[in-house]
């Protein structure tokens, strides 16, 4: 792979837009809450978040597959619980809490520890 390549695969990656609802990108932090889904639908949010529905119904069950990347923990909006993010400033997975309280999983204090 040259450099050109590199530089436009870096690019495209970069690209990933929420998903479009009506014509307009999803203003929804999280999946999908209305609608009728169907099974292994993909779902990207306003954050980059990005689900998968492993239960297909109105509006089905949702796993999430990716974290957002995001640069300050969320603060603004209806953030479902159990949300979860990448601070690429501080390089700590992050789960939402409930109100707008981040919490670093266990596994990732244990890894900032060693």
């Amino acid at each position: 792979m040259t450099a050109g390549n590199f530089a436009i695969l870096v690019e495209e990656i970069a690209k990933r837009v929420p998903t479009y609802q009506n014509g307009s990108p999803t203003t929804i932090i999280g999946p999908p809450t209305s609608g009728t889904r169907i099974l292994n639908e993909f779902w990207r949010d306003a954050l980059g978040g990005e689900f998968r529905c492993t239960v297909a119904g109105s509006p089905g069950t949702w796993i999430q597959i990716r974290l957002a990347a995001v640069t300050v923990d969320p603060s603004t909006g209806t953030i479902p619980t159990g949300y979860l993010i990448l601070n690429v400033i501080t390089g700590h997975i992050k789960r939402h809490a409930g109100g707008y309280v981040w919490e670093v999983p266990e596994a990732q204090e244990r890894l900032d520890q060693a």
